[in-house]
């Protein structure tokens, strides 16, 4: 790149930054706030129907994968997931030996993958 290519590129980055501080300057409260700033970073992106349409199919896929494991794979499958438990103490819990808890958690989850593949 040449030394005037760089120069102007510079020079024009130099005045959109001038441009936008004016903008915002504008916009300023004397107590520093800028207007539309807060509202901006609260905005939450709405979901498209695409995005619905899919979250609800991974929820039925989900549902019937869920159908397929035993009692007892659900229930350690919460335990360990969504209670955050430990397979020792989800093991202490039930009464049996931790590596049976580990074995029936992958188990679990490797049945439910078949679904997601």
């Amino acid at each position: 790149m040449s030394k005037e290519v760089y120069e102007a590129l510079a020079d024009t980055f130099r005045k959109e930054a001038h441009a936008e501080q004016m903008r915002d300057l504008r916009h300023t409260t004397s107590d520093g706030y800028t207007e539309g700033e807060t509202e901006d970073l609260m905005a939450v992106p709405e979901e498209t129907l695409e995005d619905k349409v899919i979250r609800q199919m991974d929820m039925e896929i989900l549902q019937k994968a869920m159908q397929t494991l035993t009692e007892v794979q659900k229930e350690r499958l919460h335990l360990y997931f969504f209670e955050g438990m430990t397979t020792r103490e989800i093991a202490e819990k039930q009464h049996t030996n931790q590596n049976a808890v580990w074995k029936t958690i992958q188990g679990a989850v490797k049945k439910l993958k078949i679904f997601f593949d």
